[in-house]
């Protein structure tokens, strides 16, 4: 029989109305402007002297003194110092292996991304070398390994760390939270139609982007045989949450009229890591489905569209969909390469996606796996058939993104350009350059 407690619970959970897939379709349509444009810049935190992981003990001293200076608020879990946020939305934060994230609140003009990221770079990079610390533009981490790398006290990432690797093709997980650095951009749409068609367009050209920024062949202080590395382990990260997703949202009738509906249907179908209640991590260790979740419940808990959102922000297509876009697939850079991402995709974004689509026709979503691999063994160093190599795919692509963007706008791309002119990304100038070791890294990109 069930006692007093364990009725009263299952009496209000019954009284909860139960999320529905309408409920979290809503989400995907609200809060729209067209014009925005956001960034998220990861770099790796080496020692200066050493280049391997600067501590946490560092990190938190680095992101103290810059509160002290800009009078930006601490942002902890539980006890854990994990990053600092501003008054008007944009942050820094530690990922799993300390690596530091620039997160800005989205900007109508790439003018106001580089203002805002060099004023938090310049002076991140200033008090950082007080303390021996340097944050590199690159990759993966250079010279440590994944098991000399202590993970960042913050609860999610325990749990996320003791779960991804019993996955299928999870085994490289840990070495995705702790050793890897990469660049997002965040794009908006305004409605159904074209969140369909900026989805299909950015996961069709994905492949060719990441190897635009391939710049990860150096690791464990050896080159290896890959142009990104990063984009290797991101491969074998859980097979369930990290797949490309195009096969489930692009499929069926009226794909268009759908497209929210098969991409929570694909989120659904993951099973889950955790739910929060009252400030509290509850492991479920992938017991069940967010399906399962929002049908059954779990022990006195109901679904919540607060637990679906925490929940597809644990799935990692390489673009994944919210009430933005997010493009995720392109390992770090220098900020001049990341600026150069926001405008080109700025003027990707502003084109007519249709038009853009037919100019590379060429190109098939059940390639696109395919691509990737090619990208992540060789960047740009490959055929597409006879007549067109990738690096013609970003030639198109430039010449799109240029004609939609405005004369000042246009002085960002300058650096893709040069790529473009010497068909050459970072990972070929380290390998050509005969690399030996972290620190020639470092005088390269730095």
């Amino acid at each position: 029989m069930l006692n007093l407690l364990e009725k009263k619970q299952e009496k209000n959970l019954s009284k909860q109305k139960k999320l529905k897939i309408s409920d979290i379709e809503k989400y995907y349509l609200s809060n729209h402007n067209n014009s925005l444009i956001g960034l998220e810049y990861e770099r790796l935190s080496l020692d200066k002297n050493t280049y391997k992981n600067a501590s946490y003990e560092l990190l938190e001293k680095i992101i103290k003194h810059f509160c002290e200076i800009t009078s930006w608020d601490l942002i902890y879990d539980d006890n854990t110092i994990i990053g600092a946020k501003s008054q008007s939305g944009s942050s820094i934060s530690l990922e799993p292996g300390c690596q530091l994230e620039i997160s800005l609140s989205p900007k109508k003009e790439i003018l106001f991304i580089d203002y805002e990221a060099n004023k938090i770079i310049d002076l991140l990079d200033k008090i950082a070398s007080a303390y021996n610390v340097v944050f590199l533009g690159y990759g993966i981490s250079p010279v440590t390994c994944v098991e000399n790398i202590t993970l960042l006290n913050k609860r999610r990432y325990i749990l996320m760390n003791d779960f991804l690797p019993k996955r299928h093709y999870g085994e490289l997980s840990q070495r995705m939270m702790r050793q890897s650095a990469g660049i997002q951009i965040n794009i908006d749409y305004k409605d159904k139609k074209d969140a369909f068609l900026k989805l299909k367009f950015f996961n069709l050209i994905s492949p060719f982007m990441m190897g635009l920024c391939a710049n990860s062949p150096f690791e464990n202080n050896i080159l290896s045989d890959r142009y990104s590395n990063r984009a290797h382990i991101w491969c074998y990260t859980g097979f369930e949450r990290c797949n490309l997703f195009y096969k489930k949202i692009f499929s069926g009738f009226f794909k268009v009229n759908n497209i929210f509906k098969n991409y929570i249907n694909a989120i659904l179908d993951v099973p889950m890591i955790f739910i929060e209640r009252d400030n509290k991590l509850i492991p479920l260790d992938g017991k069940i489905t967010f399906r399962d979740f929002m049908n059954n419940g779990y022990l006195n808990y109901q679904a919540t569209m607060d637990d679906y959102l925490v929940h597809s922000s644990l799935c990692f297509p390489d673009v994944r969909l919210k009430n933005y876009i997010e493009i995720r697939n392109h390992d770090s850079q220098d900020i001049k390469m990341a600026l150069a991402l926001c405008a080109f995709y700025k003027g990707l974004s502003s084109s007519d996606i249709k038009k853009s689509l037919s100019e590379i026709k060429f190109l098939k979503f059940n390639d696109i796996e395919k691509y990737n691999k090619n990208a992540i063994k060789s960047g740009l160093n490959f055929k597409i058939n006879k007549n067109i190599c990738a690096w013609d795919v970003i030639a198109i692509l430039f010449n799109i993104s240029k004609a939609n963007l405005n004369t000042n706008e246009k002085a960002y791309l300058e650096p893709i350009l040069r790529r473009l002119k010497s068909r050459k990304t970072n990972a070929d100038l380290i390998i050509e350059a005969d690399i030996k070791s972290a620190d020639e890294i470092v005088d390269i990109l730095y």
